[in-house]
């Protein structure tokens, strides 16, 4: 891989792992900080590159709920906006989604289910898948959608689940871990799994395509915090507080078929494994 290689977020939980990663194999990438690159106020370096992979968003779904308006200007403009930088050099877009099924009717959930989002992230995230497609048939921009279903791994803000479990199984202060809800079942894929994913559009690009980017199985957050406790070797009881968010979903499983027989992507890392290396 000689590309020259864009990150927008380059500095959040998933760029900063693939700048690393991408850098360490020798890729020419460019992250530049907030200023010199801002996709929602239409800010972009005077670059010309091969490849640009679009993961500056905002993400956390609760805060969606507050400020919808500014989760649709940052994720469903900003796209219009690197949709727009890409047309004008001709650069391939690897645009990094998220779910968006909403309640599926049926599991494991295809590309071909129909879209649902039930709360505003996912809402500003198919806006800009669908920014994605307009300018790939009309303005033949090479964009191919990504959509990881939940990402955990080393660096992960401490407000998403995985991380605050984490934190009360390796403090020895704390007792028993409290998670809101313990039934929610989530389909939960590595961080690196999702940069091998990627990477693999980058060697095999698919323009006009998307894909589920999972694990293939789901895990309840009860299943989650005794792994957890696993993992750490620690045993500790868990309450569950019982407050259900607005809307929440009670399963997801990805159906990754396409993406396999497609490019060859599969994930790598077992759930197990990868909050070992968490804790480590």
């Amino acid at each position: 891989m000689s590309e020259r290689v864009l990150v927008t977020g380059g500095s959040g939980f998933v760029g900063r792992r693939l700048v690393q990663c991408f850098r360490a194999e020798g890729l020419e990438v460019y992250a530049p900080g907030r200023g010199a690159l801002d996709v929602a106020a239409n800010i972009f370096p005077d670059l010309l590159v091969d490849v640009v992979i679009h993961l500056a968003a905002r993400t956390f779904v609760p805060d969606s709920w507050v400020d919808p308006a500014d989760f649709y200007r940052v994720n469903a403009q900003g796209t219009v906006n690197v949709l727009d930088y890409c047309r004008r050099t001709q650069a391939q877009l690897i645009y990094v989604s998220g779910y968006c099924y909403g309640i599926p009717g049926t599991l494991p959930i295809s590309e071909s289910a129909p879209v649902h989002p039930n709360n505003a992230y996912a809402f500003s995230k198919v806006a800009a898948e669908d920014a994605c497609r307009f300018f790939f048939e009309y303005f033949a921009a090479p964009v191919s959608i990504l959509r990881p279903f939940n990402i955990y791994g080393p660096g992960q803000s401490p407000h998403f689940l995985i991380p605050r479990i984490l934190e009360q199984a390796i403090d020895p202060a704390i007792s028993e871990i409290t998670v809101d809800d313990d039934s929610p079942r989530r389909d939960y894929v590595h961080v690196d799994d999702v940069i091998a994913a990627i990477r693999s559009l980058l060697t095999n690009p698919r323009p006009g395509a998307t894909f589920n980017v999972g694990s293939g199985e789901s895990y309840s957050v009860a299943e989650i915090v005794k792994m957890v406790c696993r993992a750490a070797n620690v045993e500790k009881s868990t309450v569950s507080r019982g407050n259900r968010r607005p809307h929440d979903i009670p399963d997801v499983v990805a159906d990754i078929t396409a993406i396999r027989n497609a490019v060859g992507w599969s994930p790598s890392i077992s759930l197990l494994d990868g909050l070992r290396g968490m804790i480590a």
